[in-house]
Order: structure tokens, then sequence, then C-alpha cells
């Protein structure tokens, strides 16, 4: 995992460009300039010392093709007799090297830290309220801390950008099923129901695999072949056993006149059964769209044959406002969900969550946050509320 910090600059480079011309998911911000989020509260020494870091470290980038992103997230909430506190650090980090067009070739790494700091993990704070839906992304089994290597793959991007190629460990959370506004709980939604797909089983599985895309200007498609396996390290066992996942998705990219832009994705995948999980078979729908400068919709659903997951069926809506108050990176996110229990004993469980993203400054988000869960499906209360502060630093 620490090879992270220790990437070796063995091959021919070239300085990647900060623009990217295909979306990454959870790992955007390793292509975001540092401090290039000026937020309103002063530090003092800190912001000057933030700012020699971001100067220095896009001069280091440009002239050794290395781009890296320390990103730590801790997130607190508080239901009624119970709390959780959960931090995750991540360290990525991309190398680009082998060609004469920025970003040609990469190798690329993501290694995760994540910790229950009190006494709760993910799972015993949603038992501790009878929620069957995840009320945060984060430490959810049933240990207190995971290291996991969520990414350790090369990538090959063509000169005219139209198509890409990913072999390694891959996390699919940066190139499947995504949604610009409800995607991860880094930076929008706390619950996966919302920002996740927790339905499927590639968003739970780990592996060896070969992802390529191709897009034009108004539609892009996916495939991928992976050999899932829940190794949290680097393992080919599962490949060489001949496991095998499939992911095809299509998408649409309109640019709709008057409204704004759109990305309207349909992703299908299939687990073949094996010694340890059975076959499974999925659909998925994930659409976003502008509505002007200001507003940004999404719809996500997912429905499964069969599935290890806790929810055969999923429906996620909701919005996001850009720029409230006139301030120009905070945001305000609203979304609602409904989930049907793979277990059929239980009642379906519906949500509703409101967030405000305040980047106070360049290196500094704090996320208040608020969820609702109706007729909660593993309690006989009529309802539960979550209280949440997420506090994101980005180096």
């Amino acid at each position: 995992m620490l090879l992270v910090a220790s990437v070796s600059v063995c091959f021919p480079l070239s300085a990647r460009s900060e623009e990217t011309a295909f979306d990454y998911g959870e790992i955007e911000g390793l292509f975001e300039p540092a401090g290039v989020r000026d937020g309103y509260l002063s530090f003092g020494l800190i912001d000057v010392a933030f700012g020699s870091y971001s100067d220095w470290k896009q001069n280091f980038s440009k002239k050794y093709g290395l781009s890296y992103l320390i990103e730590n997230r801790l997130i607190m909430q508080w239901g009624d007799g119970t709390d959780i506190y959960d931090n995750e650090l991540n360290l990525i980090a991309r190398q680009d090297f082998l060609g004469s067009v920025p970003g040609e070739f990469s190798f690329n790494i993501w290694g995760q830290f994540a910790n229950t700091l009190g006494r709760n993990t993910g799972a015993e704070f949603q038992s501790d309220l009878g929620v069957l839906s995840p009320l945060n992304g984060g430490n959810s089994g049933p240990d207190t801390s995971n290291q996991i290597l969520q990414m350790f793959a090369v990538e090959y991007v063509s000169p005219d950008e139209r198509w890409r190629v990913q072999a390694g460990k891959l996390a699919l959370r940066t190139l499947l099923n995504l949604n610009r506004y409800a995607h991860g709980d880094s930076e929008t939604f706390f619950s996966p129901m919302l920002g996740n797909n927790r339905v499927v089983p590639y968003t739970a599985l780990l592996g060896i695999g070969v992802y390529g895309q191709y897009q034009t200007d108004n539609w892009s498609l996916s495939g991928l072949v992976r050999a899932p396996d829940t190794d949290l390290g680097l393992s080919t066992d599962a490949w060489r056993d001949g496991d095998r996942g499939y992911i095809i998705e299509y998408a649409l990219t309109p640019e709709i006149k008057g409204v704004g832009a759109g990305v309207y994705r349909l992703t299908w995948s299939l687990d073949e059964a094996n010694a340890s999980l059975p076959r499974m078979e999925t659909w998925s729908l994930s659409l976003d769209q502008d509505f002007g400068e200001r507003f940004g919709g999404f719809f996500r659903y997912a429905e499964a044959d069969n599935t290890i997951r806790d929810f055969e069926r999923r429906v996620a809506v909701g919005f996001q406002v850009k720029k409230p108050f006139g301030f120009e990176h905070d945001r305000i996110g609203v979304g609602a969900w409904w989930g049907d229990p793979t277990d059929n004993s239980l009642n379906d469980e519906r949500g509703f969550e409101v967030f405000y993203r305040a980047q106070v400054s360049p290196y500094l988000q704090i996320t208040p946050n608020v969820q609702f869960v109706d007729d909660p499906a593993l309690s006989n209360e009529s309802s539960e509320v979550i209280f949440g502060l997420r506090l994101r630093l980005n180096l």
C-alpha cells in the first residue's frame, strides 16, 4: 500500500494535462490542481503554507509526470442513542510514462485506510437504529480497521482521447455506473443508497481485470471482464481459478439546447457462479442532467435477479444546487431513495437526505447533513432521524 508514497520514476516521462476527457468517479480530485477551489475563510499562516505547497505540487507534477492526492474524510453521525465516528484516508497516485502525448500511458494506484474511531462500526450503527440502508460509505465490516488496495492498474489513453484501456486491479467506482450528482460519500451524499449502488455485486467486490471504453461526442460504450474476489490486497487467485464477471455500459451524452449537458448510463452485469458466489445478473440506470448553470438532477435505478447485497432493487432521485448564496464551490444536495430488501420477509425501506457542502478553504470542506429513514426494515419504530457532519481535507 505504501507504494503510493514511493512510486519509482524509472520510465521516460510525459507531463500530464490538467484536463481529462474521461470520468474517473471517486478519484476525480487527482486531476484537479491543488488550491483551485478557493474558500471564504482565512486560516492565516496555514493558508500561506498551503499556497506554497500547491505551487510546489503543481510544478512537481509537470516536471516528473507524477500526480498524487492525499484525501482524509472524517464522518460523524448521531442517531437515537447511538453514534459513529468513521475516518477514511485515501492515498492516490498516477505516474505518466512512455508517451509523447500527455497521459498516454500511466500507472495508477489507490490505497485506502478505513478506521472506526468510536465504539460502533457502520454495521453496528445501522443495527442500533434498526436501519437496513447504509447511512455512510465507511467501515461496514466487523473489523474496526481495514487497509484496502482499491486500484493497481495501467491505463492507456489514445492520442485523440476517444478510447482508453485499463488492466490490473480495477476500482469500478472510478469507471462504471457513475453519476455527477450522486457518487461516493466524500463530496456529495452520505448514504450509499444515493451515492453508490447497493444492489449490484460489482461495487462490493475487488479483483483483477481488463476494462475498455470508446467515446464520441454523443455516446460512449464500455466493457469489462474481471475475476471478482474479496482480497483486500493484490491477488491473482480468482483469475487463475477461472472466476469471471462481465459488465457492459452504454451511455448517451447529449447537450440539450437551453437546458444543459446530460449523461444517461445503462449498465448490465453478469457474475458467473463459482465456489463461493451464485450467478448474479443485474441492470442499472444512472442519469444526470444539468438544468442551467445552477442546478443538476439525477435518477438512479438498479435491480438484480440474484445478489449478495441487502437490496435487490433500488430507486434514487434528487438534485444539487450549485453556487448557493454566491459561493462558487459550495453545494446543496437533496435526495430520496427506496429499497426493496433481498430478504422478502422485510418491508421496503425509504429514506431522505439533505446536505450543505461548504468549501471553507482550498483544502477543507465541512458538510452538515441530515437523513430521515421511514419505517426502518429492522425495527418497529416508525422512523429514524440521523444527523451528520463530514470534514474533508485534500492535499
